[in-house]
């Protein structure tokens, strides 16, 4: 599935919400490289089976969907990264834990998640059907949360990024790619398009005001000046260039969002076994 050799016409079928850091990587590569793409927000039954609720997932026409945003940025071309900056990357990604600190802003800032799907009919259900995708993942998060506590008491923000400030100072070049864009470059700002999403002031501040990360800052002013208008830039709030801001769900979807999670929450036991299972066949 190398991204030189898709055609530009055709549209990819990609299932994710845009909150997700990996989602994102996702979808800046296809925004990138001029591809069309339609988002669903909920998975297919197939894909349900699979794989649960876990995302990004994607396919082209009726293939078969591949799953995680590294592997497929992989297929699509882009050279590997090492081990050691993989895990790196992931410890940016930590401060998402803090996006459960506040149950109603979690869910509140999830019915914000506007439908991308060109199916009018089929966003308002994949509205209706959401709340259990987000319930999951505010249970699965607070399960991580737990965790990184148990091994991580002392967090630090300001670590988490030294070393990609580091890089971009030593390279002296725009983007981690050089004059081009590359996994990390995808996959970073993707993290930062997360962070600002649901977002933890302690770490966005850190990132804006920190003097150690004056390279850093300049790399995401470049990142929003190159994607000043993709669709998915909740970063734009708060770094400069100031770009156009994300477009919300309309008062209907929110309606049926916020319908679907009392729903859900009303049949408790159901939405526990529900809940269970997709826990378990979790990859």
């Amino acid at each position: 599935m190398d991204i030189n050799k898709l055609k530009k016409s055709e549209t990819l079928d990609v299932y994710g919400l845009d909150h997700s850091p990996w989602v994102q990587s996702i979808l800046l590569s296809l925004y990138d490289n001029k591809l069309n793409y339609n988002i669903r927000t909920i998975p297919t039954l197939s894909l349900l089976s699979k794989s649960g609720v876990m995302m990004p997932a994607i396919r082209i026409d009726d293939s078969q969907w591949k799953l995680d945003s590294m592997e497929i940025l992989l297929s699509f071309g882009y050279d590997s990264i090492p081990s050691s900056e993989k895990k790196l990357i992931f410890r940016t990604w930590q401060g998402v834990q803090h996006r459960v600190d506040n149950p109603f802003k979690f869910f509140y800032y999830f019915s914000l998640c506007r439908g991308f799907n060109k199916n009018k009919i089929f966003n308002l259900v994949s509205h209706a059907l959401r709340p259990i995708i987000t319930i999951y993942f505010f249970t699965l998060l607070n399960i991580i949360k737990i965790k990184i506590k148990k091994f991580n008491s002392n967090e630090n923000f300001l670590d988490q990024y030294t070393y990609w400030n580091n890089k971009l100072s030593k390279q002296g070049t725009k983007f981690f790619g050089g004059d081009v864009l590359n996994i990390i470059d995808y996959q970073l700002f993707g993290i930062i398009q997360s962070h600002c999403s649901i977002p933890f002031l302690p770490l966005i501040e850190t990132l804006q005001k920190n003097q150690e990360l004056d390279y850093l800052r300049k790399w995401i002013s470049d990142m929003q000046f190159k994607f000043a208008d993709y669709p998915h830039l909740y970063s734009a709030d708060y770094f400069l260039p100031k770009q156009k801001k994300i477009e919300k769900a309309s008062f209907v979807e929110r309606g049926i969002y916020w319908f679907g999670l009392i729903s859900f929450l009303a049949m408790l036991p159901i939405t526990l076994l529900l809940l269970t299972y997709l826990l378990l066949i979790r990859k």
